[in-house]
């Protein structure tokens, strides 16, 4: 294998993985991927000062880590305001549209997972940032770089931060949990802690192997010259990123409301849990005049979706004796499926 073909079948790696991770539309086999794969392996094993830096096969490292490193991100990770019900959603609309008259909104789902900040300089993943405080987070950069939906290069070469959320889907969720339960460990509890859990992995390969998915929601610091959110979000998917396929620009609190009831009705057939809407406002020149509370934008909030209620049926109660003596009850029920995902 010459060096050009080795670059033409990296391309040719790098277009099935976004075809399969960010389009869900697969182009190839499984087992043609394979082959193409360790091809590339043999060849960068053979001629290590030739490797380009994206290649697929440059995600997961051999080594664990000794620990995460703490991180600035450069622009502050802001929490939400929450809205419950209509009347909160009302106010919030008015709160804006009596300054500014008619203001468009751009809605989209709230996935419910782990928070995550990409930093792209030169057009490569330099850092990625759990939010943690909003300020600094931990860099986990080497696990974000396993997660195939996140692009390790973008066609951008100006530095920026694009934000999203890190989750599983329902139906890996569900493998995941019968592989710990076959090997004897603890079950997770919920996609979301299964998704925060996998990220903070010392060790890459377990990262990898949890089937992580990264959903843009956002964009940090940046020096773009784009004037609304929702070409902003274009411009993101457009960078290879995934979309989700459920987005809609509002004009009043009603039509906030419908689409909100909308997607209430088809959060069931999401692959991944949502637990909300978001709202933000379009116009990037009115977010800005909007500015920021001590702990929230004004120009965003969370419509929150009401919590899930299922009916089942308790087969028996257990006692578990911790470590310190301390005794609890644990109730064992019948399997309910809840989003999708049995509990």
């Amino acid at each position: 294998m010459t060096h050009t073909e080795y670059q033409t079948a990296v391309e040719q790696l790098k277009k099935y993985s976004y075809h399969y991770y960010v389009l869900d539309d697969p182009i190839t086999t499984d087992e043609e991927y394979d082959r193409l794969y360790h091809i590339v392996v043999g060849y960068e094993l053979a001629h290590r000062d030739e490797i380009i830096t994206d290649s697929p096969t440059q995600r997961v490292g051999d080594q664990p880590q000794d620990k995460f490193d703490k991180a600035h991100h450069l622009s502050r990770m802001w929490s939400l305001e929450d809205l419950f019900n209509k009347e909160e959603l009302d106010t919030w609309v008015n709160r804006i549209t009596k300054v500014y008259g008619d203001v468009k909104f751009y809605s989209e789902p709230k996935f419910d997972g782990a928070s995550l900040n990409l930093i792209y300089d030169g057009g490569r993943l330099v850092q990625a940032i759990t939010r943690g405080d909003g300020t600094i987070g931990e860099d986990v950069t080497q696990n974000a770089k396993t997660i195939q939906s996140i692009p390790l290069a973008i066609d951008y070469q100006e530095r920026i931060e694009i934000r999203g959320e890190v989750v599983i889907f329902k139906e890996d969720f569900e493998k995941i949990n019968e592989e710990r339960l076959k090997s004897g460990e603890n079950l997770f509890a919920n996609p979301r802690n299964a998704a925060a859990g996998s990220l903070r992995q010392l060790d890459t390969r377990i990262t990898a192997s949890r089937r992580l998915v990264f959903m843009p929601y956002g964009i940090g610091a940046n020096t773009l010259d784009i004037a609304n959110l929702s070409e902003r979000m274009e411009w993101v998917y457009g960078l290879g990123f995934r979309n989700p396929h459920m987005t809609h620009i509002c004009v009043s609190a009603d039509e906030i409301e419908t689409f909100y009831h909308e997607m209430r009705v088809a959060r069931d057939d999401f692959a991944m849990l949502l637990d909300g809407m978001v709202i933000k406002v379009d116009s990037v020149a009115v977010q800005d005049e909007l500015g920021y509370t001590v702990k929230n934008p004004r120009w965003a909030a969370a419509y929150k979706f009401p919590a899930i209620e299922k009916l089942t049926t308790l087969k028996e109660v257990i006692y578990q004796v911790g470590r310190s003596g301390v005794v609890t009850p644990v109730a064992i029920v019948e399997p309910v499926d809840i989003e999708g995902v049995t509990v």
